[in-house]
């Protein structure tokens, strides 16, 4: 909600940054204004996972399809802006000073996207230890989202005990405990080895200030193309391979009517 920090837990390859862009993407089609902060990934690289998880293109194929993404892309509300800092280059007055930036220029943004939180560079004494330095960063970003009046997404990273946990819980996450004491809303991504075969996962809510917490949720999720799904109930596995093989359908069917597309364009 407005004013309130959300963040995602997850281990090192179970798709943080995916499931932000995700989060990003259903934003930007409900018609919100969204500003994505990168401190990992090239903002080229998040651009395009941008354009797959909106127009279900895988993300090798971007280039092929540039054409149609143009066009479902440019149907949509809400506007999206990326920018990207080096790795610990960029501290909360960065963050603010670019986002008065953007208001001044007319841009006012409904969600703020930070990937991740855990490598802003923190502005207190060099000598504090990490678990402060953390702590003083998220609630500086939860300070933000106050400030804007909208909510903030980032991620953190857990710690080595859950990087094959079937649910991963707080107690996993890493560095400083206490951010999740700032934080309003938290969920953690879980993909065991198994899972990332069917594409499968579970979502943990661990902490909800204003609801109900402690639901663990089944979730698709295809790396491939951003696509992530909440279900209703688990999935089996029969049920997971028939998902994956539907997407891997339709995506040959896409590049079979590109290449009819360009072989009768050559005629």
């Amino acid at each position: 909600g407005k004013g309130e920090l959300g963040v995602v837990i997850a281990p090192t390859g179970a798709g943080k940054s995916m499931v932000l862009v995700h989060l990003g993407a259903k934003a930007l089609q409900k018609g919100k204004n969204v500003v994505h902060y990168t401190l990992e990934l090239a903002d080229t690289v998040v651009g395009t996972r941008y354009d797959s998880c909106i127009t279900g293109y895988h993300l090798t194929g971007i280039t092929a399809f540039k054409e149609q993404i143009y066009d479902d892309l440019s149907e949509l509300e809400g506007k999206l802006i990326i920018k990207e800092y080096p790795t610990r280059s960029a501290s909360i007055n960065t963050i603010k000073n670019h986002i008065d930036k953007m208001r001044i220029a007319g841009f006012v943004p409904d969600v703020i996207i930070v990937d991740y939180a855990d490598l802003i560079k923190p502005t207190g004494s060099s000598r504090e230890e990490k678990r402060h330095q953390l702590e003083t960063i998220y609630e500086e970003l939860r300070g933000i989202s106050q400030m804007v009046g909208c909510p903030v997404w980032t991620a953190s990273q857990t710690n080595r005990s859950a990087l094959n946990a079937e649910v991963i819980t707080m107690e996993s996450i890493s560095e400083a405990y206490n951010k999740c004491f700032v934080a309003d809303f938290i969920f953690s991504v879980s993909r065991t080895i198994e899972d990332k075969e069917v594409n499968g996962g579970r979502i943990f809510v661990a902490k909800n200030r204003n609801g109900p917490d402690g639901m663990i949720y089944p979730i698709f999720m295809n790396t491939a193309n951003v696509e992530i799904k909440v279900l209703a109930k688990a999935l089996t596995t029969e049920e997971m391979d028939n998902v994956t093989k539907n997407a891997a359908k339709r995506q040959k069917e896409l590049i079979r009517e590109k290449y009819q597309q360009m072989k009768g364009g050559k005629k």
